[in-house]
Order: C-alpha cells, then sequence, then structure tokens
C-alpha cells in the first residue's frame, strides 16, 4: 500500500503516472490541479483530485495539503505549459520550491521521498562547462533549446539548484529526473538513462514509468540524471535506472 500526492496531476506524464499508481493494490494517488473541470477525468483514472493552484497558495497552505494526505512520495509534474515568463518563473520555479518548503515542514511520520520531473540540459550554461559527455550534435541541439525556450530553462535551472544546495536544511530523498522531449508515441517499456546526451525524444509513458522506477529504487535518492527514449544499447526502464542508482550517474552535479 502506498500513498502517492503529485503536483501537476492533469498534465499527460502525470495521468500516466496516476494510471500505473492506482493500478497496484491497496494505492492512494491525490492529485493536485487547478481546474475542477478536470476532476472527473482524473477520477476515472484512479486519481483523488484536490483543488490547489501552487502559483497562489501559500506555503502553509500547501503544507496543511501534504499534513493531510499523508503521502508516502511527492511527484512533481507541474509546469506552467509554455505561458508567459512571469508565469512561468511563479509555477515552473517559485511554485515548485513552495512545494520543497512545505514538504520539509510538514509532519508526517514518513520518509519524505521527492521525485522532480525536470528537463534534459537544465545546467548554467554561462559559468559552467558543457557537459563532457555532449558530442557536436548534442551541443547545437542545446543552443537551439535555449533559444527556443529560454525562459523554461532558467526556471527549471533554478528550482532544481535550490533543490539540491538546499536540502542539507530541507531534508528530502529527492531525485531529480530530466527526460528530453516529449512525445506522444505509446510506452516501449524501454529507455535510456545516466549521460545519453540530447538527441531523441522520449514518449510520456516511459517517463511515467521512469519515476515509478525512481520511487521504488531508493539508490537513485539524491542524484538528478537524463533520460531518453531506447536506442542502442537501450535497457528497461527497470534495468536503467537501477544502472544509474548503481553507478551514482548524476548529469547536474557540476553543472549548476
Amino acid at each position: 500500500m502506498s500513498t502517492t500526492l503529485i503536483f501537476g496531476g492533469s498534465g499527460k506524464v502525470a495521468r500516466h503516472l496516476t494510471k500505473l499508481l492506482s493500478a497496484e493494490p491497496g494505492a492512494t494517488v491525490y492529485s493536485i490541479i487547478r481546474n475542477p473541470a478536470q476532476e472527473a477525468e482524473l477520477k476515472e483514472l484512479g486519481a483523488s483530485p484536490i483543488i490547489q493552484s501552487v502559483e497562489d497558495a501559500l506555503v502553509t497552505e500547501i503544507t496543511a495539503t501534504i499534513e493531510h494526505t499523508q503521502p508516502d512520495a511527492i511527484v512533481w509534474s507541474a509546469g506552467a505549459g509554455g505561458g508567459s515568463a512571469e508565469r512561468t518563473k511563479a509555477v515552473d520555479h517559485e511554485g515548485a520550491v513552495k512545494v520543497f518548503d512545505a514538504f520539509a515542514a510538514a509532519t508526517t511520520g514518513k520518509p519524505k521521498r521527492f521525485v522532480m520531473v525536470s528537463a534534459v540540459d537544465v545546467r548554467d550554461r554561462e559559468s559552467k562547462p558543457t557537459p563532457d559527455w555532449y558530442k557536436p550534435e548534442d551541443v547545437k541541439r542545446s543552443e537551439a533549446a535555449w533559444k527556443a525556450i529560454g525562459t523554461y530553462y532558467k526556471a527549471k535551472l533554478a528550482a532544481d539548484k535550490d533543490l539540491v544546495s538546499q536540502n542539507g536544511k530541507r531534508g528530502l530523498d529527492y531525485t531529480i529526473l530530466r527526460p528530453g522531449s516529449l512525445s506522444t508515441e505509446l510506452g516501449t517499456g524501454k529507455v535510456r538513462a545516466g549521460k545519453v546526451g540530447m538527441q531523441g525524444e522520449i514518449p510520456r509513458e516511459d517517463v511515467a514509468g521512469a519515476i515509478l522506477a525512481c520511487l521504488r529504487n531508493k539508490d537513485t535518492i539524491g542524484l538528478a540524471f537524463d533520460l531518453l527514449g531506447p536506442g542502442e544499447g537501450d535497457l528497461t526502464i527497470s534495468e536503467a535506472i537501477a544502472k544509474v542508482g548503481k553507478n551514482k550517474e548524476d548529469t547536474f552535479e557540476g553543472y549548476h
């Protein structure tokens, strides 16, 4: 039996994750959403929706939600979805930090397991080197991506850096999952994880599978790593996550 609290529960990745989690015997899935019109759809997937805006809520209000639901784990899969720069900062950065602080403050009596869904190539490009495993085509793709959605990347970087650098005082058992470009294709059940570059996409269904694998694998605690769809030498999702955890492969350390 497990209880999971998902922030951004109406998103496509979160919906896939909800189906996976709710299929487990005795599992409870709470889903934080802003729009009441989405409640019926999420209930059909097996979630118990909670209406709350991380953009508008106070940390104390989010803490109250966490204490009410008593989750074994929290998943952050929320985002402004390409909105204005102000809203992207308010949700992807500031909203995430509110949840970090709220979870740290909450009295749950359980380990504070937290999985953060971020994005590949979230890094400090101004003062840190290019990742040494990047190939020329990865560098080219990175430049194009930052030019196109730099505001989004900066918000993600600020949130991820805060999660890592401030965890000494928060004490969250976090994992940061950094998927590449998302597709709506059916999941394959196979992925590349760790220092895999930027080439290719990944089905949202497989991102959800990877989140679940992280929740079930304590070796990923304290790590941030990249995730892409299958390619040469690809492994099943559980195998790929286990490999990253065993090797302590981190793609954020030294780049923020």
